[in-house]
Order: structure tokens, then sequence, then C-alpha cells
């Protein structure tokens, strides 16, 4: 039976990653952190509120809070379209709502346009690495090993921030929430298309090397 409950707590997840980007962002900001410290302080943040959203609100949805990881399971016939569209609408609320929660935590225009530009091959390489492994990662564990999931995906993006070009976008969701603030970790519009398309080239990467990886072990079991 059809229920609102996973499409609520797809919004809510989302949201709450996207409040955690752009607030720890403002907080960079606001207390004039060097750009290490400042680095390390939004991968934390954000590492620590994805282990909790995904741990509280796996059991209900899933915890996709990200279109991509929700296309791969479309592709994997694991999610329905109507529900893959209700999920994509329910996180792209959510990212707005998060961006709204944000700018207000800090008293900031509550949905302005971020002129942030974030663009160039090493940025593009950056954001496909981080998404391909982040899915990858999610597909691999699903079947056997869900409970780690939670930890798994904190921990890469923690990672994912420190290590990679992009800092660890690898969500067109919460990409697209970066998009209604001037946080210095929002994006710009101009930016957002490029990230989306390396992100989603990123999880389709994911969706084939786990196939590979899978049918690879089921032939030599």
């Amino acid at each position: 039976m059809f229920t609102l409950r996973p499409l609520f707590a797809e919004f809510l997840g989302t949201a709450a990653i996207v409040t955690a980007v752009l607030g720890v962002g403002h907080m960079v900001q606001q207390l004039e952190a060097g750009s290490a410290l400042g680095l390390l302080m939004i991968a934390l943040a954000v590492g620590g509120v994805l282990f909790g959203a995904i741990s509280a609100l796996g059991p209900i949805s899933g915890a996709h809070f990200n279109p991509a990881v929700s296309l791969v399971f479309l592709i994997k016939r694991e999610l329905g379209l109507g529900s893959f569209f209700g999920y994509v609408l329910a996180q792209l609320l959510g990212a707005l709502a998060g961006a709204a929660l944000a700018n207000a935590m800090y008293g900031k225009t509550l949905l302005p346009i971020s002129s942030v530009e974030r663009a160039g091959t090493g940025l593009w390489v950056g954001e496909v690495i981080a998404t391909f492994g982040l899915v990858l990662f999610i597909l691999l564990l699903a079947k056997n090993h869900a409970h780690l999931i939670a930890a798994v995906v904190g921990f890469w993006i923690i990672a994912g921030h420190l290590f990679t070009s992009s800092t660890s976008f690898a969500n067109p969701a919460v990409s697209f929430g970066r998009v209604f603030s001037e946080a210095p970790t929002s994006i710009s519009p101009s930016s957002l298309v490029g990230f989306v398309a390396m992100q989603l080239l990123g999880a389709l990467l994911a969706l084939l090397v786990a196939n590979l990886v899978t049918n690879r072990k089921a032939v030599n079991d």
C-alpha cells in the first residue's frame, strides 16, 4: 500500500544534509577559520549528519537522500518508476528546505542564489570519483551488509571532502540545495549542470563495476 512515510523520510534526510553542508559553511565563514580547519569542519559535520540520517531513516525509505542513488536502484528494478519520481521530488524539496534553514540560522537571506563558481576538468573528475565511490559502496553493501552503509557512507564523504578536488558533493539534490545560499559551500547555477552530469556518470560507472564484481564473485562461488 502506498504511503507517504518513505517520501517524508527522504525529504527529512536530504534537508538535514543540506542544512549541515551550508550551516557549517556559514560557521566556517563566521569563525574565520583557515582553509584546512574549515575543510575539516565541513567534512566532519557532513559525515556525522549522514551517519545519523542513514541510521535513523534507512529502515523507512532506504535512506537514498540522493537522486543518483535512487537512479541506480531504479535501473536495478529495486525501485519503481513512480517511487523514483516521488523520491527525487522529496529530495529536491528537502534540499530547498535545508538551504532555507541553514541560511535562517545565520540571519542570511532565506533563498539567495549562489555566486560561487566551480568548474574545470579537475573538479569534474573529482565529482565522478566521489559519486562513484559512494554508490559503489552502497551497492556492494546493500545485500548482505546493509548495517554498515551508514558508517561507510559517512566515512567516505569525510574522506572525499579531504581528497577529492571537488570536495565530494556526490549528490544532485544536495548540489541543487547548495545553489540557494552564499555560504562558501554553495555552488552557482552555472556550475550545477556540470556537477550533476558528473555525479550521474559516476553513479552509472559504479553500477557497471558493481555488476561486474558481483557477477564475477557469483561465478567463482
